[in-house]
């Protein structure tokens, strides 16, 4: 079987083919919209969100095979320049070898020049885009107002190119050259390289008088912080009448909105923010009607036409016992609350939360794992990232595809209507085995600034919490089903201490950080969920409950350092899930 022959790859999406990105995006949260217009936008979102995606599709080559499968004509009344930022160009480091001043006007210099190259390369590929401009005037006024001297061969924008590439060899030397009194004199900031070569396009090229440029910066957070401060800056201009910024950020730490100047660009004001998280609690939220939607199109694309649903069924015997445990639970609210027509709402909310808990609770000790299956076990797995989704979704595919003894014929596979439950189990608990495994043995030598010592706690911290969420369920009366929790009790030393344990796993993507209204006077705070791929391996649900737990930050130190949750009496007499209170 060809790997690209299945529906539900979750290659990064800047590997995947421009008409692939056609096929598979969702315009979802409007972010076209957003994108499109002439307002700097900040795109905010965990890995695996959606944030490269949604900036690929609206990068000008793909805008135009969209314009084209709709039988239109391509537009150039927005141009779409997809500059990546994670890239060997952003990551170099000469400027940690050099004064603050020097090391902010080499980062932007390099930044610029992957700008202009990026700038240059999306207007090559617009047909024909040169044919009414003087391109020997736009060569002089480039040679004249850079300092470029542009090679003759080729077009004004090839030119541009290869002058961007010999200009990085001459920086490059120039600092390898060893003596750091001298510098590099002939560097470029965004008012002296960009900003010139897009004027001298806009201006002196027929087709691009009247375009606006939407320039998609993605993976920001990879930039040094002398970067970062020159594109705020930038994003502080008022005029967006040429130019805006789209920004793709990763929830991987706080990033500063300070600019070069000290100055600090304001939400609202300078920018807007998209956030591509989204609450996953229900069947109704957005992030279940995106996943729906994402299955649904990729199912189509491969000429599958099962719904989601029906494409991965849950387990029948699961089924049926949760329609005892439904039984049951209704029968203990009624005898709580009684059966009047005002009781309803509270005997419905009783059902929800004890109905999967009962199912989970009542299991035999020495029972295999529940049946981890069905699409809507699947949306709650991935923790409401489209990277989670798609990744247990493409396993299962492959295994039922071998399984199933399918070969290739003509370059197609044999059909496939749906996933038993059954592969859908072992998947979905091998995939949890192996994150366990690798979190106990691999993330210190994967995850940046993560030792050996703190990869230990790491799993002592996951693990002591999943201890404490199994207890619950057992054993907690009124949220039994809780995967989440919020930090209370912020001493300095202790947070000192816990947050970048918290950031390893994050970056790790072992742990996500939301936000929602707290209890006290309607205030929003943080929150944070564990991967919920986590579960499964240790006999969780992983749908859970729209709860969360209160865990003091020494009791959360102490279980990174001796990997048990240890409360006092009060929360620890919070016992009795099924006690009968009346």
């Amino acid at each position: 079987m060809k790997l690209d022959n299945n529906p539900f790859q979750y290659e990064a999406a800047n590997n995947l083919k421009d008409e692939m990105i056609v096929d598979y995006y969702i315009d979802e949260f409007n972010c076209s919209r957003f994108i499109q217009s002439k307002r700097n936008v900040f795109l905010v979102g965990e890995r695996g969100s959606g944030k490269t995606m949604a900036l690929l599709f609206n990068r000008w080559r793909v805008q135009k095979l969209v314009a084209e499968k709709n039988g239109e004509a391509p537009s150039v009344s927005t141009i779409g320049v997809y500059i990546p930022c994670n890239t060997p160009l952003t990551h170099k480091a000469e400027h940690q070898l050099l004064d603050e001043f020097r090391a902010s006007v080499l980062s932007e210099h390099f930044l610029v020049l992957a700008m202009v190259y990026a700038l240059a390369d999306t207007l090559s590929e617009i047909p024909d885009v040169l044919n009414e401009a003087d391109e020997s005037w736009l060569r002089n006024e480039a040679n004249f107002v850079l300092g470029a001297d542009l090679p003759e061969d080729g077009n004004f924008f090839e030119a541009v190119k290869q002058f961007v590439q010999r200009d990085l060899l001459r920086t490059q030397r120039a600092i390898n050259a060893g003596n750091r009194e001298k510098f590099y004199e002939n560097t470029f900031s965004f008012v002296s390289g960009f900003v010139p070569i897009l004027n001298m396009c806009v201006s002196k090229v027929p087709q691009l008088n009247e375009s606006h440029f939407l320039l998609l910066l993605d993976d920001a957070h990879a930039l040094n912080p002398h970067q970062v401060r020159a594109l705020n800056s930038w994003i502080a201009y008022r005029d967006h009448s040429l130019f805006s910024f789209k920004v793709a950020v990763a929830k991987v730490g706080p990033q500063t909105k300070v600019t070069s100047t000290g100055g600090t660009i304001l939400q609202g004001h300078d920018y807007t923010k998209v956030d591509l998280e989204a609450a996953l609690q229900n069947k109704d939220t957005d992030f279940f009607r995106l996943a729906q939607t994402i299955i649904k199109r990729r199912l189509q694309n491969s000429s599958i036409s099962a719904t989601p649903e029906a494409f991965f069924p849950m387990s029948k015997d699961m089924e049926e016992d949760l329609r005892k445990s439904e039984k049951a639970v209704r029968d203990e609210a009624l005898l709580k609350y009684g059966k009047g027509e005002e009781n309803r709402k509270s005997v419905n909310d009783f059902i929800y939360k004890y109905k999967r808990a009962h199912y989970f609770k009542n299991r035999p000790r020495k029972a295999n794992r529940p049946p981890y299956s069905g699409f809507n076990t699947l949306v709650f797995l991935s923790t409401g990232v489209v990277r989670n989704l798609l990744e247990p979704c493409f396993w299962m595919f492959d295994k039922a595809v071998s399984m199933a003894g399918s070969t290739e014929r003509a370059g197609e596979l044999a059909p496939i209507s749906e996933i038993p439950s059954r592969i859908q189990t072992e998947v979905v608990l091998d995939l949890s085995t192996r994150t366990w495994d690798w979190l106990r043995d691999e993330i210190a030598q994967d995850i940046e600034d993560c030792s050996t010592e703190d990869g230990e706690r790491a799993y002592r911290f996951l693990d002591a919490l999943a201890i404490h969420f199994r207890d619950r369920l057992f054993h907690h009366k009124s949220e039994p089903c809780a995967l989440s929790f919020t930090i209370s009790g912020h001493s300095q030393d202790v947070m000192d201490k816990l947050r970048p344990l918290i950031d390893i796993l994050r970056k790790a993507h072992l742990l996500y950080i939301r936000s929602g209204v707290a209890k006290d006077q309607g205030k929003t705070e943080p929150y944070y969920v564990p991967n919920k791929i986590l579960w499964p391996a240790r006999g969780l649900d992983p749908h859970g409950q729209h709860a969360r737990v209160s865990l003091p930050a020494n009791v959360l130190w102490s279980a990174a350092e001796k990997g048990r949750i240890e409360l006092d009496k009060e929360e620890e007499d919070q016992r009795g899930l099924w006690d009968n209170e009346r």
